[in-house]
């Protein structure tokens, strides 16, 4: 799709620019150098740009550096006419005696976002003019206006680009279009006001009596007090650490007062008294870490273990486990201990034989019925007898 470009416009851009080098010549006319015009967006009233519509509507135009700074552009200041605010038309050779107070001379140049060219004022009441304070520049030219809406790196909006920028004249105004800054230079300031210029976070240098940078200075505002916030919420975590470190300092000197060395001592002696009966007399270890010294108990104790990968709590529960069983056997080694096999057998008979034999004899009619006891006792008489015949 192609650009809709419009018909070349004359515009009085009502931008200020601030004069600082003011030098005199012996005729009493002002050189002085000056800013004259600004790159990035502009505003003009619809009317200003002959649109359709409201009038009054503001439309925003974007200034691109390729077209205010390229050659052709900046070779036509050299010797466009300086006049006191703008005259109604170009100025021609028409009307150039009645609105010509003085003249640029040689190309403009670029400063920055700014084109700054050199001026010599000729008629005294600019002069006294500039020295009261009416110091703003503005500059009159022609150009093209293409419609291609857009936005620019900085994230500004824009409805128009201008193109094709030829110099008429650079007007003395009171408030010029581009902002405070697009003034006369000036080291002798007088009545005229000064520019109250700050430096914004991403460096760039504004005029915060301009209006027109209002929303500059916000944006740089807002920058400044966000890395503000993130500070400060930086330095709170930094203190919060600080506070904890302070916390284990504090903790670790309670650890190693002589009561605490004391407590440690007898926990780690108690531990290896009782490793040595989970895993023999003969256990030994180096570690002052009681987790540690039960982990090594129990892996001479239950070495088909791996006991290396195991849970602090998992070690107690298998050490207090283990420790309680060998208690148990200690236990069970204190009781008498009851015969077996052929011993408790022979036992258990002649505890038998003893009770019938304290038994009474029973008699009846018949032969007496022998007890077993006296069935044994008999017996025994009977193989002697036969032993000794």
């Amino acid at each position: 799709m192609g650009e809709a470009v419009m018909t070349r416009l004359t515009v009085f851009d009502r931008v200020s620019h601030r004069i600082t080098h003011r030098e005199y010549t012996d005729e009493g006319f002002l050189k002085v150098p000056g800013r004259v015009a600004r790159t990035g967006i502009q505003e003009y009233l619809a009317r200003e740009l002959g649109l359709d519509g409201d009038p009054s509507r503001i439309v925003r135009v974007y200034r691109p550096e390729d077209e205010v700074f390229n050659d052709a552009s900046l070779g036509t200041y050299d010797g466009a006419t300086v006049t006191n605010d703008h005259p109604k038309d170009l100025v021609t050779a028409k009307n150039y005696k009645a609105v010509a107070v003085g003249e640029v001379r040689g190309a403009g140049r670029r400063d920055g976002d700014f084109v700054v060219c050199d001026l010599i004022i000729k008629d005294q009441k600019t002069i006294d003019d500039i020295n009261a304070g009416k110091c703003e520049l503005s500059a009159g030219y022609t150009a093209e206006y293409v419609h291609r809406p857009g936005t620019t790196a900085d994230g500004q909006d824009y409805e128009y680009t201008q193109r094709n920028i030829i110099i008429n004249h650079q007007a003395v105004v009171t408030k010029a279009r581009a902002g405070g800054i697009a003034r006369v230079f000036d080291h002798t300031p007088g009545g005229n006001t000064m520019p109250v210029l700050i430096t914004t976070d991403s460096g760039r240098s504004v005029d915060v009596a301009d209006p027109a940078n209002a929303q500059v200075v916000a944006d740089s505002f807002d920058r400044l007090l966000k890395r503000a916030t993130d500070a400060e919420t930086k330095a709170d975590k930094a203190q919060a650490t600080a506070d904890k470190a302070a916390e284990d300092l504090a903790e670790a000197r309670k650890a190693s007062s002589d009561v605490a060395i004391g407590e440690r001592v007898k926990e780690i002696s108690t531990t290896q008294a009782l490793a040595r009966k989970v895993a023999g007399d003969g256990f030994t270890c180096d570690s002052l870490d009681v987790i540690e010294i039960k982990r090594a108990a129990l892996a001479v104790a239950l070495p088909k273990r791996d006991w290396s990968d195991k849970s602090a709590g998992y070690v107690e529960c298998a050490f207090d486990a283990e420790y309680e069983k060998d208690e148990d056997e200690e236990d069970d080694d204190k009781k008498p201990k009851k015969p077996t096999g052929d011993a408790a057998t022979l036992i258990a008979q002649l505890a038998q034989l003893a009770k019938d034999g304290a038994g009474p004899a029973v008699t009846t009619d018949a032969a007496p019925k022998q007890t077993p006891y006296q069935a044994h006792k008999q017996t025994l008489s009977g193989a002697h007898k036969q032993k000794g015949a």
